[in-house]
């Protein structure tokens, strides 16, 4: 028998599952992703992540743990009821107190757990000094000094920035996301291309610039993750310094490592 564990970190968008060893490597067997409704019942959930496993020819027995991070707090006992029912297990999840990090913050239960998952692989694997910018339905920034978890910044994240726009207005359209051939749009498409990739390089790269000048002593480096991360890496190359769109994932395999 296997001993998966299954991982889950649960967003205000997008639900995702990772399949992973109790093992000490950074390997994510298997991620799925599906929406989050918090009206989704356990039966469903559970039925839904079986059709998964079962297209990975995993087993509901050989599931040995569950842990999960969330920020939908109307989500919770949907998960949990699942794990129970599903896979007869008790689920970790990670917050303030489950995770080996420290934090210098008043009130450390008001950080997102993703944040914390991400702060977590991001020291384990990328340094003590770090900048960990998850690019979602918002837009994150936790600072990392000499291992220590010393706050960040909350900003709106890029999908919801366009989608916001181009709801409200009755002749935008809707555009993706690219870096436009020049910064003077010639159409309505390439000005708002242009508006997009350039606010968002300036944002991106004023916020990092600013955090590095408050200490300029410290030599940070700059780990994204989240939906947008590796698009951005593509369209602004230089930006980050790395990229891993599983590290939250992760962060919740070092988590159960250390707490089972």
């Amino acid at each position: 028998m296997k001993n998966y564990v299954l991982g889950v970190d649960v967003g205000n968008t997008n639900t995702v599952f990772g399949l992973f060893e109790n093992n000490d490597n950074r390997e994510i067997l298997y991620n799925w992703r599906t929406a989050t409704h918090s009206e989704r019942t356990s039966d469903e959930l559970g039925i839904f992540l079986i059709s998964f496993l079962q297209s990975a020819g995993i087993s509901q027995k050989d599931i040995q743990g569950f842990i999960y991070s969330s920020v939908v707090p109307s989500f919770n006992s949907i998960l949990e009821n699942m794990a129970v029912r599903y896979f007869s297990r008790d689920p970790l999840r990670a917050h303030a107190e489950t995770v080996s990090l420290e934090i210098d913050y008043p009130n450390p239960r008001e950080i997102g757990a993703d944040r914390l998952v991400n702060a977590v692989a991001a020291k384990e694997y990328y340094g003590r000094d770090l900048i960990v910018i998850d690019l979602g339905t918002a837009t994150t920034f936790c600072v990392i000094r000499n291992g220590i978890y010393c706050g960040g910044i909350i900003a709106p994240g890029l999908s919801l920035s366009m989608e916001a726009l181009t709801g409200r207005t009755a002749q935008l359209p809707a555009v993706t996301f690219r870096k436009p051939p020049n910064i003077i749009g010639k159409s309505t498409v390439n000005a708002m291309e242009s508006g997009f990739f350039y606010s968002w390089k300036g944002m991106l790269s004023g916020i990092i610039s600013e955090i590095k000048h408050e200490n300029p002593e410290i030599q940070y480096r700059i780990a994204a993750t989240g939906g947008f991360s590796e698009l951005l890496n593509q369209e602004i190359p230089g930006l980050f310094d790395e990229v891993d769109s599983l590290l939250t994932l992760r962060g919740l395999k070092l988590i159960y490592r250390k707490r089972m």
